[in-house]
């Protein structure tokens, strides 16, 4: 007797599945519930392992863990440096990559890029099941890549690409996008829970078992999450998100999972006519350096996911002229401000609180959840309610508490090298994150350790 097809409902924006239809999802979204059905039989294969079940390559033999052959990791360069920073120093042989971003974000031009550098050490298939062949033909042109040695294929037809890869000894496939991919006996819809985990299953045993690396496209949902079913992001050996601001031409390019390195690593890029060129240096891009000095400028030390930039941060402090004080801040968040406000007058005696004050952070960036952009906004803000000037040579960083002390915050010693390596000449930092072994020769650090202590810093830095 044929078993009955199993019955599921998966959520659309996080991909978790329920017994039942249910109107809102444990992860508080409504109306996002869909059914489906799983396959009546798990048809998870490769080209020459027809019955093969499991995501990866299977190896039944007993060995000692110790014992194992140790196998060194072979990594290819991408021809991209930062591309190659964020997946940890190049893309791994035989490993499947998820790249995903928003419409838009640049995952496509990317992507034929690097496919473009690939393919210069091995062949390398490029499959597209949302575009024409003509159409990805230009964007290469456009781009003026180097696109002789790549071969294109339009089809979703998962067995079908594996028997050509394997067939054609292809070392490399790009696969735009795993959403249009599909495994023929399979009744579902692309796109669908059961089609994508079938299609990527297959795909990562071709990777284990022939050595192909496989870079897998993938959408997003409304919430920015991956979409599809949680079991993908399981399956990829390295799972990377590109993002864009909006109207700003710059991308960063984040891990959440790497098997092959770590996940501290952000990539930025800028996307121009030539397609996404590297940011080497992306401080270049939020710092306004050797412009006109005036009262309410501070430069921060930010850490972003393991990479330090630095900022411009703006304060202007005006007398009020309504019942309530204004309060503006762009890329900071308001009731932190009124925090600090608060230390200020209680710790400090500094009363601006009254005042209609504003904050922006250069170039849009965001430093909402930001703590260690407190010292260089409240520097920037007493600057600005003094008319005093700060030398655009000084930089800070350091987390306030409302005991008014200057607390550490992580990535200290990579924070101050940056600092000099973009020649600032004082270093404003937490005394916790001080070491000797900081000092500079033509650098003054001067650590502090509670907001009483600032009168003292503007006296020695505009002395």
């Amino acid at each position: 007797m044929a078993k009955k097809e199993k019955t599921q409902y998966m959520c659309s924006e996080c991909g978790e599945t329920h017994q039942r239809w249910l109107g809102q999802c444990s992860c508080g979204v409504w109306n996002t519930i869909i059914e489906f059905k799983e396959a009546k039989t798990v048809t998870q294969r490769t080209p020459n392992a027809r019955q093969h079940k499991g995501y990866s390559k299977q190896d039944a033999k007993i060995e000692n863990l110790s014992k194992v052959s140790d196998t060194k990791l072979t990594r290819f360069d991408t021809g991209s440096s930062e591309f190659n920073r964020v997946l940890g120093g190049g893309i791994v042989e035989a490993s499947v990559v998820l790249v995903a971003g928003d419409p838009g974000a640049g995952k496509s031009t990317l992507l034929i890029k690097t496919c473009s550098n690939l393919s210069k050490i091995g062949k390398a298939l490029y499959t597209s099941g949302e575009e024409s062949k003509s159409q990805v033909r230009d964007r290469g042109l456009r781009l003026q890549l180097d696109i002789g040695n790549i071969d294109i294929m339009n089809s979703g037809d998962v067995e079908l690409i594996c028997d050509v890869v394997v067939a054609e000894g292809y070392k490399f496939l790009i696969i735009d996008s795993i959403q249009t991919a599909f495994v023929s006996s399979l009744p579902n819809a692309p796109g669908g829970v059961t089609q994508v985990k079938e299609s990527a299953s297959i795909l990562n045993r071709l990777a284990k078992e022939h050595g192909v690396t496989v870079i897998l496209v993938c959408h997003v949902s409304k919430s920015g999450d991956m979409a599809g079913p949680k079991v993908l992001e399981h399956i990829g050996d390295t799972m990377c998100k590109l993002e864009c601001e909006d109207d700003s031409k710059y991308r960063t390019l984040r891990a959440s999972k790497n098997r092959f390195g770590d996940t501290t690593e952000v990539g930025t890029f800028a996307m121009t006519a030539k397609g996404m060129q590297d940011i080497v240096n992306p401080s270049a891009i939020f710092l306004e350096k050797g412009g006109i000095e005036s009262s309410g400028n501070m430069a921060y030390s930010s850490n972003d996911g393991g990479r330090t930039l630095l900022i411009n941060i703006q304060s202007l402090v005006t007398q009020s002229h309504g019942e309530n004080p204004v309060r503006g801040g762009v890329g900071f968040d308001y009731k932190r401000m009124s925090m600090l406000l608060a230390i200020l007058q209680n710790r400090m005696g500094v009363n601006i609180g009254g005042n209609d004050i504003y904050v922006n952070v250069v170039s849009g960036v965001n430093l909402t959840k930001d703590v260690g952009a407190d010292l260089p906004l409240v520097l920037a803000m007493i600057s600005s309610n003094n008319d005093s000037i700060l030398s655009s040579s000084t930089i800070a960083f350091g987390e306030i508490g409302l005991s008014g002390e200057i607390r550490p915050v992580p990535s200290g010693e990579e924070r101050v090298k940056e600092a000099i390596r973009n020649d600032f000449k004082t270093i404003i930092l937490p005394k916790r994150n001080y070491s000797p072994r900081l000092e500079t020769a033509g650098v003054t650090i001067i650590p502090v350790s509670s907001v009483s202590e600032l009168h003292k810093v503007f006296d020695r830095t505009n002395s």
